[in-house]
């Protein structure tokens, strides 16, 4: 067999400058900023976009001289802040800061994307011919005042008749496409089972507690499978059971096991249910899953008891697995903290009992009695 240097590792899907990005080429660069700007403004409130562009001045002598000598400089512009890296940042640094938003706009005269919109233009034939190894991925098109397709355009994109074109001045139409390129990126859902502890303050393996005529593992696998498309169990130590993530991040908990999924698939995004909360019901997930903001890093309930989110049933979505990357290496594994410093959906439950933990046989006796007596 042939010599493995580096583990085999699931890389996201990302594209030059982020997961969700669309380029727009085809005409002058202030004809794209101008479509990119009114997009922008059109989609402002429900999502966060960004957008790659060139400095078409000249090289600015008192910008780098205030600069000098730092490597990096932050600015606070009072209505946002300026960060100014010195040398050019690199690719995974930018994607951390683009995966932030919802979508990216690039202007494709300078920059490439995953997938374009072409702007009909015929004074940049020329441009655009240049660029044909862009065109990887064509949605749509962009006319002035009409929707013909010219020749030279037939020609680049042989599926142009396959594509939505609309005209410039139809901005509403505009965003509203783009704002559907965005819902249909929407990551799938995975459940994970958080059951790798050791249950020593319970004494017997909380997963195999029968609290509705089946085991938990059972009863929380047939929860999340009516929201999810997969259901796994997080373990620690292996164990005959199907669909089992171990943990790769040891010694973290219930952390671990959050980053060990992501680890084994950092393209979707994973509703987090703690083994040890056998009052959870259908009610509870349909309300999360229903108030799922993937414009968010994670959507999670108000726990008034301790009056700060709860972090272990949770949906974590695919921009949260370089964050919790990043608090590790700064010496964080707790799931709470993550969420309290973060840009998170943070909703309200009406009754707050289905939070409850049974970590000890007075919690499991406790809860036997209330679903006995059916005052869960």
């Amino acid at each position: 067999m042939k010599h493995q240097k580096h583990a085999k590792l699931t890389k996201p899907d990302s594209g030059f400058f982020a997961s969700n990005e669309i380029s727009l080429l085809g005409s002058n660069c202030g004809r794209i900023q101008r479509i990119a700007k009114s997009a922008a403004k059109h989609l402002k409130g429900d999502f966060t976009v960004a957008y790659v562009d060139a400095d078409h001045a000249s090289h600015d002598e008192e910008t780098v001289e205030h600069r000098e000598p730092f490597a990096s400089m932050l600015t606070d512009k009072i209505s946002h802040h300026q960060f100014d890296i010195h040398p050019k940042s690199n690719f995974i640094q930018q994607q951390s800061v683009f995966d932030a938003c919802d979508l990216t706009l690039v202007n494709g005269n300078h920059e490439r994307a995953n997938n374009q919109i072409v702007i009909i233009d015929a004074k940049k034939e020329s441009s655009l011919d240049k660029r044909s190894a862009a065109l990887t991925n064509v949605i749509a098109f962009i006319g002035i005042d009409d929707k013909d397709i010219p020749d030279y355009i037939k020609k680049l994109i042989p599926n142009y008749s396959e594509l939505p074109i609309f005209i410039e001045k139809d901005e509403d139409d505009i965003a509203r496409f783009i704002q559907e390129f965005i819902i249909k990126k929407k990551p799938r859902l995975n459940g994970l089972i958080l059951g790798g502890g050791k249950s020593t303050r319970m004494g017997i393996d909380k997963l195999t507690l029968n609290y509705h005529g089946t085991s938990q593992l059972d009863y929380l696998n047939d929860l999340l499978k009516t929201v999810c498309d997969d259901v796994f169990v997080s373990l620690a130590t292996d164990q005959e059971i199907k669909n089992t993530i171990l943990d790769t991040f040891v010694g973290l908990g219930p952390y671990g096991g959050i980053l060990s999924a992501f680890q084994k698939n950092p393209n979707t995004a994973w509703f987090s249910v703690p083994c040890d909360v056998p009052l959870l019901d259908k009610k509870t997930i349909d309300q999360l899953v229903s108030q799922r903001d993937t414009s968010k890093l994670a959507t999670c309930f108000f726990n008034s008891d301790t009056q700060f989110p709860e972090p272990l049933i949770t949906i974590w979505e695919p921009r949260a697995y370089p964050v919790l990357l990043h608090y590790l290496s700064q010496g964080y594994s707790c799931p709470r903290k993550v969420l309290i410093n973060t840009d998170v959906a943070v909703i309200k439950l009406t009754d707050e009992k289905v939070l409850l933990n049974a970590n000890t046989i007075e919690d499991r006796d406790f809860v036997t009695n209330l679903l006995s007596n059916g005052t869960s």
